[in-house]
């Protein structure tokens, strides 16, 4: 579990998310994994000891969300991590095996951009009638990878990275919604391939929905009908009360 980074990136108007965030991952994921929130202003809370908080300067904005992250992980030395957005809530336990092949793999292949880590690729494109059959293909083993004109080749959910694939699509001044709206025009093959399996490793909420970050967070798994459970809801609620 030493042999790779998780990234979190936050801004300053959310980080009423990262308590529960962190709270979540330590209890579905582990609390001696290390992670890091790349943000701008510090929060004026502590976090848990494997968290950690990485400002990436003064915050300007939306639009400048690819450039500052452009130049963070430019700086870096890691050539694979993991990255997700601070509303990405883990609502169960990880399957930290499949993780671990999934590392394996995308060290062994420079040809993979992207590891899908949620029920994404199969739950909106492999099993969606209008894609199946022509929006992926067999790779290897037991991966599916996306063709050429699959959607969502670029996200802001759970994914493991090829640094250089995802510096490729962090460029000029794009926001987060614009970053991944890329996906929708990457029609050629660019040398990479996205890739995923019909088994999750994660499974997660968007607990922010249309950026109304000052309401109730939303539990519901993605792409699935289920809800968090409510004994670990009051567990959340009675952790945020003591910090």
């Amino acid at each position: 579990m030493d042999n790779y980074k998780i990234f979190i990136s936050t801004s300053n108007n959310y980080h009423r998310c990262l308590l529960p965030c962190a709270f979540l991952f330590n209890k579905f994921w582990s609390n001696k994994q290390e992670v890091v929130f790349l943000g701008y202003d510090k929060p004026k809370f502590n976090l848990p000891p494997n968290f950690s908080f990485k400002s990436l300067g003064v915050q300007r904005g939306p639009k400048y969300y690819s450039e500052d992250l452009r130049n963070f992980f430019q700086s870096i030395d890691d050539q694979y991590f993991i990255y997700t957005m601070e509303d990405q809530f883990i609502l169960d336990y990880v399957d930290l095996n499949l993780i671990e092949n999934f590392i394996s793999y995308i060290v062994n292949d420079p040809k993979i951009g992207r590891i899908c880590l949620t029920n994404s690729i199969f739950q909106t494109v492999l099993n969606h009638p209008a894609h199946v059959g022509k929006k992926h293909e067999h790779y290897k083993d037991d991966l599916i990878k996306l063709t050429s004109d699959s959607n969502w080749k670029i996200t802001c959910e759970w994914s493991l990275w090829n640094k250089n694939y995802f510096i490729k699509y962090l460029q000029g001044n794009l926001t987060p919604w614009e970053f991944e709206q890329q996906s929708f025009s990457l029609a050629k093959n660019d040398g990479y391939n996205i890739v995923g399996k019909n088994k999750v490793a994660i499974r997660h909420a968007e607990a922010v929905r249309r950026g109304k970050v000052n309401e109730n967070f939303d539990f519901r798994f993605v792409n699935e009908n289920q809800e968090l459970d409510n004994k670990i809801k009051k567990e959340l609620n009675q952790y945020l009360k003591k910090t």
